[in-house]
């Protein structure tokens, strides 16, 4: 009988683009489907202006020729290949035989860029399964243009269900990240038990979640751990700031509205719903009607009609929402009501705007039309595009605008990454979507450091990390 093995595509030595394949007898599953941040190109998002993006009709060839996903034809749709030669993809990969199996099924752990980017280019026969909330962003981001949709077949998962892949199986475990959905795996091939966090983070709106994963993961003794490390440093020794929490940004962003004289622009990412929902319920609370930028309001609604389960019950889902009326496109169905620039400027303390990066000129009407010459705030809470940014700095410095910073990110402290290590301790342990996993301080668990392109049994790993 064979053993599973792990093969490292992407996410070794970088930030983000994980792509692990772990594959047993006829059975595989790749977790993870993006591009490194630091790849060649940038898949298409709207939050940033002009990133290197590849060729429209042509991403998928540009992809696979830069070696920024997986030279396994099985994953893909053909019809998006146009003919590829693959004797060249493979000798972007050095001709490197990799592992051949039946059934290749494909996790997605979250909605963020670097993990889900090839998603739209997925062979439609590709099993997909995420968790249901992480479906419901994607869902939401395809009505808003941020990612195109995919002829995939995807699998909505309950938190903690348990899917059989026949070799063996995988539990979908939901953790916290600032992406809605974001979804751990515990893998049991009957021999061996493999641990994936994906992205995640203590200082979140919900820490017991990680308690809970270490738990489950206590619970079946887990051989190899694979966890992120984002916020790893080069000098272990290095000082890393302690983000605030999930309620404390939340209290400070209640705060700046309560005192705000002007309008309050708000840059945010609409792939964290949660923050998004209890954002709009602030501006409800604090006499505030929430304005949107389109495709965030399309993502905010399609998102809710496919079923955010932890947004059930949320008050912010009976807010009403408005939209501004430059940033509808052609061809969109807006389901909401419709605000001019023009009407926002006559009456800026009324509003908190749910702003896109891209549309800084708006700030030219809003700040010059309208009798009040009350301050305006400018608030990036986790966006893309931070305040130094020289375009928003002109902006922010020509309209007297005040910017405030509210951010804690997405990803752990690496002393809560040392705790999460300890307290599960395995028998190796693996740091990905991380420029510097060799920083990690894994308190005694022995650790292993993949190759990108690397093919490794799970007991080859164990007996690495033990030193045998």
């Amino acid at each position: 009988m064979q053993e599973g093995k792990l093969t490292f595509f992407g996410g070794v030595a970088k930030s983000g683009g994980v792509q692990v394949l772990y594959g047993k007898e006829k059975q595989a599953v790749m977790f993870d489907f993006g591009v490194e941040h630091s790849s060649l190109l940038f898949p298409k998002q709207v939050t940033l202006h002009d990133p290197v993006g590849a060729t429209p009709g042509r991403e998928l060839r540009q992809y696979l020729l830069s070696g920024m996903t997986a030279p396994l034809f099985e994953l893909y749709d053909e019809e998006q290949m146009r003919g590829l030669n693959w004797a060249k993809v493979r000798s972007i990969w050095g001709d490197a035989e990799f592992p051949q199996y039946e059934q290749i099924s494909l996790f997605i752990s979250h909605m963020h860029t670097d993990h889900m980017a090839l998603l739209p280019y997925a062979n439609p026969n590709l099993p997909v399964y995420t968790n249901h909330d992480s479906y419901a962003l994607f869902k939401g981001m395809v009505a808003g243009g941020h990612t195109a949709d995919t002829k995939a077949k995807i699998q909505p998962c309950d938190d903690l269900s348990v899917i059989d892949l026949g070799e063996f199986t995988m539990q979908v475990v939901e953790t916290d990240h600032n992406a809605t959905g974001a979804s751990g795996l515990i893998i049991d091939d009957g021999t061996h038990t493999i641990a994936y966090t994906c992205d995640w983070r203590r200082q979140g709106k919900h820490p017991e979640k990680i308690d809970r994963f270490i738990e489950l993961c206590r619970e079946k003794q887990i051989d190899v751990l694979i966890t992120e490390g984002t916020r790893l440093q080069e000098d272990p020794a290095a000082e890393v700031p302690v983000q605030m929490t999930e309620d404390e940004l939340l209290s400070r962003f209640s705060d700046i509205v309560s005192g705000a004289e002007g309008l309050v622009y708000l840059q945010m990412s609409p792939r964290d719903l949660e923050r998004m929902a209890n954002m709009i319920m602030i501006a409800a609370e604090q006499g505030r009607k929430v304005v949107m930028e389109a495709s965030q309001a399309l993502i905010w609604h399609a998102a809710n009609e496919a079923g955010v389960r932890i947004l059930e019950g949320h008050p912010a889902l009976k807010e009403q929402i408005v939209v501004v009326d430059a940033t509808v496109q052609e061809g969109m169905e807006i389901p909401y009501d419709i605000i001019s620039l023009e009407e926002m400027a006559e009456h800026k303390d009324a509003f908190v705007y749910f702003y896109k990066f891209p549309d800084l000129a708006h700030i030219i009407e809003l700040e010059t039309l309208g009798s009040s010459k009350a301050k305006s705030h400018f608030i990036q809470s986790d966006y893309a595009v931070k305040l130094n940014h020289k375009d928003v700095a002109k902006f922010l410095n020509a309209y007297n605008i005040e910017g405030q910073a509210l951010s804690n990110g997405g990803h752990a402290h690496p002393d809560a990454i040392a705790d999460l290590i300890e307290r599960i301790s395995p028998k190796a342990v693996i740091t990905l979507h991380s420029k510097f996993p060799q920083s990690q301080n894994t308190r005694g668990v022995k650790a292993y450091y993949p190759e990108k392109g690397e093919t490794v049994s799970v007991s080859s790993i164990i007996a690495a990390a033990a030193g045998v």
